[in-house]
């Protein structure tokens, strides 16, 4: 009798064990799963907020550029601090530094010599190749005219060193309050351009601070299918008639950006997934960085034989997207050849094929 209690025990031991080990790798495997479904409408969100930015680039419209302009930027800012980390000050910068200086100078060298050698001779600007380089080391708006995009990459360095800093000295919380009081200052203030977009980080932090505080709540809505594409509608919707009546400046700058981003991030979580999208938005610095240059040529080529000038294609909206795609698959194109040949100019590391 004992003999079989045991046997009876040592099953019972076993098949628990068993149940625990399985609801052990269930749980792994749905944490996993939710891990992977939030990098992907991540990567969505930013594969539209690219395409959003080349079209507002491209297609000559006050009416589209306004509404575009209102929200496709503070996205960017907000996607980055959702994915947020806290890491050590020296640790963040290094890895900044790789990934966000190192193409910039790459990129902006890259391009000022093109500039230099060839576009200049057919695009009118005051500033000399001296001044241009100058521009380039100050990360000032005002002194990359030779490919004003840049500007992005100083001001979101600045952004996001500056904001773990604050987590490291003094917790989210100091970092969120520093964060508002720097809006605040936007909002009353008129301030000069400054090194490295400084001057732009007190427009932009306070919508990385958000995307931190908002990480890991995704929201539910996105299961709900009608529900989530009538709200998107109605946000951007809302969104548009705001930037339609120049509500874009003080604090309805704020409001107006957070309504077009939130409509994006409901429409990227309903998607979630998609192949091209997720692809653009994993390339979307090489597209930043290269896309003035190249959809201007774009322009030029297609102007020729519709003995058109470059404005005019440019304000036609079928001709315009046509550019946007071209230069979209240009870029691709340009990415696919850099992270194999010249990785580190986008911040990665080669890739040892055994």
């Amino acid at each position: 009798m004992n003999e079989e209690n045991i046997i009876v025990s040592k099953q019972a031991s076993k098949q628990a064990s068993k149940q625990a080990s399985k609801q052990a790798s269930k749980q792994a495997s749905k944490q996993a799963s939710k891990q992977s479904r939030r990098l992907s409408w991540v990567d969505v969100l930013k594969g539209i907020g690219i395409i959003l930015v080349v079209v507002g680039h491209v297609y000559l419209n006050r009416t589209v550029r306004d509404w575009l302009y209102s929200f496709h930027m503070p996205l960017f800012f907000l996607a980055a601090g959702w994915l947020y980390k806290e890491k050590p000050i020296l640790t963040d910068i290094k890895r900044r530094i790789q990934t966000i200086v190192v193409p910039y100078f790459s990129f902006g060298l890259l391009v000022l010599l093109y500039w230099q050698v060839i576009e200049r001779r057919f695009r009118d600007s005051d500033m000399s190749f001296t001044e241009s380089l100058i521009g380039l080391f100050s990360g000032s708006y005002n002194n990359l005219d030779f490919n004003v995009h840049l500007w992005f990459l100083p001001c979101f360095f600045v952004t996001v060193v500056l904001f773990n800093i604050l987590v490291n000295l003094g917790g989210r919380k100091t970092a969120y309050i520093v964060s508002a009081l720097m809006s605040l200052i936007y909002v009353i203030l008129s301030m000069p351009e400054l090194l490295w977009g400084f001057n732009r980080v007190f427009k932009y932090i306070g919508f990385y601070a958000v995307g931190v505080s908002l990480a890991g709540r995704e929201t539910k809505i996105a299961d709900r299918k009608i529900g989530t594409g009538v709200t998107a509608v109605v946000l951007l919707t809302v969104n548009f008639i705001l930037s339609l009546y120049n509500l874009t400046t003080g604090i309805m700058w704020f409001v107006t950006a957070l309504i077009g981003v939130a409509a994006v991030i409901l429409i990227s979580q309903f998607i979630n997934e998609n192949r091209i999208l997720q692809y653009f938005g994993r390339i979307s610095l090489i597209v930043l960085c290269i896309h003035g240059p190249v959809y201007r040529v774009v322009v030029k080529i297609i102007s020729i034989p519709l003995h058109m000038g470059t404005d005019a294609v440019r304000e036609k909206f079928l001709l315009a997207m046509l550019v946007m795609i071209v230069t979209m698959v240009i870029c691709s194109l340009a990415y696919e050849i850099i992270v194999r040949v010249a990785p580190w100019m986008i911040g990665k590391k080669k890739v040892k094929v055994l």
